[in-house]
């Protein structure tokens, strides 16, 4: 009788554990039709996975938590990248994260591969910039565009491997996130350490976030959005100070507004990026952006967007030219 009722508490005590964890199985899926001109290609009129030419990259994730009492959790989060139209697993294999932490009272510790804590203050400067979509945004191709004037690092890098983030909890609306991304590559000093810093209210929200990457340069962003019911703002400033060997600096900042009608959200943004080499202007990115969403349902949206990206040399010269538009359909699970 004793070794029943034993067993009995133990499967109960198993079964109150597995009640206080959770795994969920997401995704998202988004595909379009579009054209895309460049000053280089000229013109493609084709099919484009979700990413750089849509709203978001695809993905396939499994995220979860165990409960450890006490209000301390375990969490965890695997994502894979895909491109929808191939079926091709984007490298590396789980790009969008892989991490394993621990969160309670004291905010959350997390290990392993994800976006730097800088990377939340850009992604606020763009919250309402065309959906903060990768290529209708003229943010994200303004900053990137690559030219004798820049390197190919010209933007910073949202993800890092091998990092340990930490985010804090809201103290009276602030919050802040520091992360450091360790040695990335073999015997070279190429660590990333980021901080963010912010204030939440209502319909406000400000941070200021600076990253360094080690060998090659130093970003800082400020960045704010404010949510008015009837319409949405969200902009930002941020410099760029590369390395003696790069050289140069630039001055960035964007501009983004969202109207909402209906099952109907309206988004424009604008960008302009400045290079200077020792003082004096190399180079010049401006962008703009127009896009469309209609919600079918919570999880299925259909868009269409158009974003012009126009490069010139410190002789006023253009250098590249990019113009994008695209119709497309989204769903998230």
């Amino acid at each position: 009788m004793k070794k029943s009722l034993i067993a009995l508490a133990v499967l109960a005590a198993s079964g109150a554990a597995m009640a206080q964890s959770s795994v969920t199985i997401y995704g998202r899926l988004d595909a379009s039709v579009g054209n895309i001109d460049t000053l280089a290609n000229g013109s493609q009129t084709k099919l484009f996975s979700g990413g750089d030419t849509g709203l978001t990259t695809p993905r396939l994730g499994f995220m979860g938590s165990e409960d450890l009492g006490g209000g301390l959790k375990a969490t965890f989060k695997l994502e894979q990248r895909i491109n929808l139209d191939t079926g091709d697993l984007q490298a590396p294999s789980f790009k969008g994260e892989t991490s394993v932490g621990l969160a309670g009272g004291f905010g959350a510790v997390r290990l392993g591969r994800m976006t730097t804590s800088f990377d939340d203050a850009r992604a606020l400067s763009n919250k309402f910039n065309v959906f903060d979509s990768n290529g209708f945004t003229p943010t994200s191709a303004a900053f990137k565009t690559i030219s004798a004037t820049k390197t190919k690092n010209a933007d910073y890098s949202s993800r890092a491997n091998g990092m340990v983030r930490y985010d804090s909890p809201s103290f009276g609306g602030v919050y802040g996130s520091v992360s450091h991304a360790f040695e990335q590559t073999t015997g070279a000093d190429d660590t990333v350490t980021s901080l963010l810093l912010g204030y939440k209210d209502g319909g406000l929200n400000v941070a200021l976030g600076y990253q360094d990457e080690k060998t090659k340069q130093e970003y800082t962003q400020l960045a704010a959005s404010y949510d008015f019911g009837t319409f949405a703002l969200s902009g930002g400033y941020s410099t760029r100070k590369a390395d003696a060997v790069s050289g140069g600096k630039d001055n960035e900042y964007n501009l983004g507004v969202e109207v909402p009608f209906g099952a109907v959200k309206v988004s424009a943004g604008f960008a302009s990026s400045e290079t200077k080499i020792s003082g004096a202007k190399a180079s010049e990115s401006t962008g703009f952006g127009l896009g469309a969403r209609y919600a079918l349902s919570k999880r299925t949206s259909l868009y269409g967007g158009y974003s012009k990206v126009t490069e010139e040399n410190a002789a006023g010269v253009k250098s590249a030219d990019t113009k994008l538009f695209a119709v497309g359909v989204r769903h998230d699970f």
